[in-house]
């Protein structure tokens, strides 16, 4: 086994990180110094700084222990919409963003629809558990959804439950900053990922949202902290995202929902 995989296997058998996509890991891991050689007190160094690295970037949205077989069997066996809904909010109060957004969902989603409508094509980027909230969104039957995340089990929660919506799931797991192809749909939810991917590599939002091939973006950012401070978050990432829009030449429409200033960004 070379170093690099020492270190990865190491980070994967944490109970924080087994459900992180293993390739990011890997890159995360070659960003902190991991190469093939290294001693066994460097590997322990190399998986403590990977960890950290990790935590810092998104451990705060890594969810609680979620068992996707039992809310998949809580799915099937629901009888009504008031059913279906009951688990997943449960299911959705693992994740720390989506937990943050079960105070606003139906303001959310109407604000949604009055702006981009019910699209039969959607990407939801680092989605967490956000596309269990599609059914406040009211999609049409069968539309597409590409759900990418970062954590395998939630990508797997996602593709055995969407089906119970009526909604055709894609759902992958990936490292944002390493995709080589990005699907062709009508909208692309860009929800409270853009400062995270920031911090890994300075440039790396308008390169990701210059590739998306979406016409139709509705990118957010939180205006509080996980811990409820507001700290200025909202008029820093304002400014700094309007800037990239003059840059590119592209309109968009800010409003506020809930604890996330959001624009609606059409690039036709």
């Amino acid at each position: 086994m070379s170093t690099v995989d020492e270190v990865v296997e190491a980070v994967l058998a944490s109970r924080r990180y087994r459900t992180v996509f293993p390739p990011l890991v890997r890159r995360v891991a070659g960003e902190q110094g991991a190469v093939d050689g290294q001693r066994p007190a460097q590997v322990a160094l190399v998986v403590k700084r990977t960890k950290r690295a990790l935590h810092q970037i998104f451990g705060a949205y890594l969810p609680q222990p979620t068992r996707p077989d039992r809310i998949l069997a809580d799915l099937r066996v629901a009888e009504s919409d008031e059913q279906v809904r009951a688990v997943l909010e449960r299911a959705m109060h693992d994740h720390a963003s989506t937990r943050e957004r079960l105070d606003y969902l139906e303001p959310f989603f109407d604000a949604l629809r009055q702006r981009v409508g019910t699209p039969r094509s959607v990407l939801d980027v680092a989605c967490g558990l956000n596309p269990l909230a599609y059914a406040w969104w009211g999609l049409p039957q069968g539309a597409q959804v590409h759900a990418w995340d970062l954590d395998v089990a939630m990508v797997e929660l996602l593709q055995g439950s969407l089906p119970r919506l009526g909604l055709a799931p894609h759902a992958k797991a990936v490292d944002l900053l390493a995709i080589e192809h990005w699907p062709s749909t009508e909208v692309a939810l860009v929800l409270k990922i853009l400062p995270t991917l920031e911090q890994q590599r300075p440039g790396a939002s308008e390169a990701m949202l210059a590739a998306i091939p979406a016409p139709v973006l509705v990118v957010s950012f939180p205006t509080r902290s996980l811990g409820g401070h507001a700290k200025g978050m909202g008029g820093t990432y304002a400014r700094q995202f309007e800037a990239l829009l003059g840059s590119r030449g592209w309109t968009g429409e800010v409003f506020e929902v809930g604890t996330e200033l959001l624009y609606h960004v059409v690039r036709r």
